[in-house]
């Protein structure tokens, strides 16, 4: 129960969420000297990671090493709303972020997981979501709780509510990942190609996710480096 007590309202829907899809699991169950979010009746575990992917690493690589099947639930908000309250609950404001995520977005988390990510027994579930954080307001500017803040604020967050779902990727095996590049990217290609071809469907779409895709699927050795033409880099699909 300790775990639970700083769970926001999106980790623990989705927890539920995941519960519910798994008769006979239990939830916050110790999986060998961790506690797995979820752990199926087969053994096998679920991870619900709401903050960067980067830390589930080591827990990751040990539950490999006790031959669980691992599937790791990120949800990718591609929609939030910010809502501003006093210290009674009164809600002083609401406004829509400007901030857009969209599917490319996720390969910064990535990163980090590239050794797993192709493993047989490794799902990862990117969950695209519609939240709405939630803030207090303060009389005075302070530091967040986790002393992240470079400028004080007149407010702390107080959690994340999930309001919708709105679609779901299951990444499991090379196709999964490869089906993100176009259909129409032919022969060797650059990562401006590769943006200006992602766009045409992804109007959101930054460059640096696109070089961030890149990055990883040359990991991977789903796509390669060809060749270099003067400071620009070439790559075509393996």
């Amino acid at each position: 129960m300790i775990n639970t007590l700083n769970e926001s309202h999106l980790h623990k829907t989705l927890k539920t969420l995941y519960s519910l899809e798994n008769e006979g699991c239990q939830t916050e169950a110790k999986a060998g000297k961790y506690i797995a979010d979820i752990l199926t009746k087969e053994g096998n575990v679920i991870e619900i990671q709401t903050g960067s992917l980067a830390h589930l690493a080591a827990k990751t690589m040990y539950f490999f090493e006790q031959k669980r099947t691992v599937t790791v639930v990120y949800p990718l908000v591609t929609q939030k709303y910010i809502q501003t309250e006093d210290g009674q609950g009164k809600i002083i404001r609401k406004r829509k972020s400007p901030v857009k995520k969209n599917i490319y977005s996720v390969f910064r988390e990535l990163t980090s997981l590239c050794p797993f990510l192709l493993k047989r027994n490794f799902y990862l579930h990117v969950v695209e979501v519609s939240v709405t954080e939630k803030r207090t307001a303060t009389k005075e500017k302070v530091q967040s709780a986790n002393g992240r803040r470079h400028f004080l604020r007149d407010w702390i967050k107080t959690g994340k509510n999930l309001d919708s779902i709105e679609k779901k990727h299951v990444f499991h095996g090379k196709k999964s990942y490869t089906e993100l590049l176009p259909k129409n990217l032919k022969g060797e290609f650059t990562v401006t190609d590769l943006y200006n071809a992602v766009k045409l469907t992804e109007s959101g779409v930054k460059r640096n996710e696109i070089s961030l895709m890149v990055w990883v699927l040359c990991k991977l050795e789903l796509i390669e480096f060809t060749e270099k033409k003067g400071r620009t880099n070439y790559y075509k699909k393996k």
